[in-house]
């Protein structure tokens, strides 16, 4: 009798617990298939007060966290470089009876040497000579003249000077004031005298001659931090804007020093011609 009840109270107690278990397994069942299944579409309701998501980037575009191009550069710069005299023109020279250097050569070699370091930095050049031959200035107008944008520099080496400075010029101007303004005008455009191609550009060359002068004072020491006006046949004939710079001196006795100055004389233009397309100059 005693064991019956026994096994009956074993029975007892045993169907609550599995009830409870079933009941828990029943309610993790449920909430997985909540979980599963999908959500039903809701009412309209009120715009958000939050922004609109960013669209998504292109993969051609600039992702977040790059840093933005620059702007494009301006085309290359082309300079015309002008070594002066050649053949039987020898320019300034010391003294005529001694074999020294003279100003022809002491020119060629500075202009073969800046336009390497010009094109180096990306500029496109043009000589007016490569070797020692003459060439009339009005062949050498003519190819300044016949390119579509430019900066003409005429190279010279004067006879007198503080050694190893350099003054620019930019052609004559009226007594007393500043050279007439005129708009520049390309030569095809309209019948030009070609002794006064220069003058519509007279303003933009004097500009141009004043910002290579500050170069040049920084990277030749003791050179003058204004520019000179010059009656300089070689820039009256050019429709660009254009300078002449004088290199001192032919006298020196270390010539390889005076040649040394090329690389200098390179960056000093090509920093004016920057300044003065920064400064609205924009391309001659």
């Amino acid at each position: 009798m005693k064991r019956g009840i026994f096994r009956l109270h074993r029975v007892k107690t045993f169907w609550p617990a599995l009830a409870a278990i079933a009941a828990v397994l029943a309610t993790a069942s449920v909430a997985q298939l909540a979980a599963q299944a999908p959500m039903p579409p809701q009412a309209p309701g009120p715009p958000s007060s939050f922004p609109p998501a960013a669209p998504a980037i292109p993969p051609e575009q600039t992702t977040p966290g790059e840093l933005i191009p620059k702007p494009a550069a301006l085309p290359a710069v082309l300079v015309i470089l002008d070594p002066a005299h050649g053949g039987a023109d020898s320019g300034a020279h010391a003294n005529p009876e001694e074999e020294e250097a003279v100003e022809k050569d002491l020119v060629l070699a500075i202009a073969l040497t800046m336009r390497r370091e010009m094109e180096r930095q990306g500029a496109r050049v043009l000589l007016t000579r490569q070797t020692d031959t003459a060439v009339s200035i009005d062949d050498r107008a003519a190819l300044a003249n016949g390119t579509a944008l430019g900066f003409f520099v005429s190279l010279h080496v004067g006879s007198t000077g503080p050694a190893n400075t350099a003054v620019a010029y930019s052609f004559g101007a009226p007594p007393g004031g500043a050279p007439p303004v005129q708009a520049p005008r390309r030569i095809a455009a309209m019948a030009v005298r070609w002794d006064e191609a220069q003058i519509a550009y007279a303003v933009a060359s004097r500009r141009f001659a004043e910002l290579v002068q500050v170069e040049l004072a920084q990277k030749l020491p003791g050179s003058p931090d204004v520019p000179e006006f010059a009656e300089v046949r070689q820039l009256r004939v050019v429709a660009r804007p254009a300078v002449a710079i004088e290199l001192s001196s032919v006298g020196q006795e270390d010539a390889e020093r005076l040649e040394r100055t090329a690389a200098p004389l390179a960056n000093a233009v090509l920093r004016g011609i920057a300044a003065y397309r920064q400064s609205g100059g924009g391309r001659p």
